[in-house]
């Protein structure tokens, strides 16, 4: 991949004196690190920027933000330049949309199709095949990387790392082809440690969220025909637990392994009446069914967030579903 795009960004940002970097609502492991190594390779420029999140627990991934940036965001805030990553719409920034409104300068690096309502940028880099936009990053700005120092490459490739980890749920899901695997050989030749990033990722969990993982798989049904697995966690068992789930791993990951599923519904309550529903399918396109309700991802595999009671929350996904089976 050529340079162009980083020497533009560059020439942008050069006539800023500050710099936003976010991402969409209920950040994960590919958009929230990739701003841990996009921040680092603007310092390396003498570009300062702050991260901006929603003021979400971002403790899962201590072992790579002790140098970061962060504050959550405040209905103030005004930059004179906004980047968002992993995210193409309006629809999925939540109030951060005000940093993009605000913002004289507008750039945006993202692997998702084109969603509704898309962010109007005066920079947009949006690369479909790509397995993660912390591998866009690296490979946006690996002429630069490779001028750094050993330690800081090993940084960047540690993000890099966790993001596809993130994206391809441990190299299982379809977006594991050649070129990612090719990656991950190079980034293994800069010194990250799969096995311990694997750990840190994927195996840092308290007993609460083991217990919270567990009795939501205890929700589990077949509907439509035992065509589709569906599952929830209600607000009351966060509550109980004393636990935030927002800001955990999503436990429908444990569920794709269903042989006779062809799809997962998995809703989560985050609030009272405020559901996170995540999407999963083998066969649909389940980002069109998320981009109806102001979400979005990939083909396979989308988020939105959904108000009201969990009953008609999930009847309007099963009918939504329904359809697209009788389409498929």
């Amino acid at each position: 991949m050529n340079n162009s795009f980083s020497n533009l960004l560059f020439v942008l940002l050069s006539k800023t004196e500050s710099i936003a970097l976010t991402t969409h609502v209920n950040s994960d492991g590919d958009g929230m690190v990739a701003l841990f190594a996009l921040q680092e390779i603007l310092w390396q420029k003498g570009l300062d920027s702050t991260i901006i999140s929603d003021g979400e627990d971002l403790s899962r991934y201590d072992f790579l933000m002790h140098k970061a940036k962060i504050l959550p965001f405040e209905d103030e805030m005004q930059f004179d330049a906004t980047i968002v990553v992993d995210c193409n719409s309006y629809d999925r920034l939540g109030a951060r949309r005000a940093l993009v409104d605000r913002a004289e300068n507008v750039a945006v690096i993202d692997h998702h199709i084109l969603e509704h309502n898309p962010i109007e940028g005066d920079l947009l880099h949006i690369d479909y095949w790509q397995v993660s936009v912390g591998a866009m990053i690296w490979q946006l700005f690996e002429n630069e990387i490779m001028s750094y120092e050993p330690d800081l490459r090993n940084f960047l490739a540690n993000c890099t790392y966790v993001s596809i980890l993130n994206d391809t749920n441990n190299f299982v899901n379809a977006n594991s082809k050649k070129e990612v695997f090719e990656l991950a050989a190079k980034l293994c030749d800069e010194g990250i440690e799969p096995h311990v990033l694997n750990r840190e990722f994927f195996h840092n969990c308290s007993v609460s969220e083991i217990l919270y993982n567990g009795r939501t798989l205890s929700t589990i049904t077949m509907e439509l025909d035992r065509r589709v697995l569906f599952l929830f966690s209600d607000y009351a068992l966060a509550q109980e637990l004393d636990y935030d789930p927002e800001n955990k791993m999503s436990v429908v990951r444990q569920v794709q392994g269903v042989a006779e599923a062809l799809g997962v519904i998995y809703c989560q309550e985050i609030k009272p009446d405020v559901w996170k529903v995540s999407l999963r399918s083998i066969i649909l396109n389940v980002q069109e069914i998320a981009a109806k309700y102001g979400g979005g991802g990939h083909r396979k595999a989308s988020g939105l967030t959904m108000k009201g009671k969990l009953d008609a929350v999930k009847a309007t996904l099963l009918s939504e579903f329904e359809k697209a089976l009788e389409e498929a």
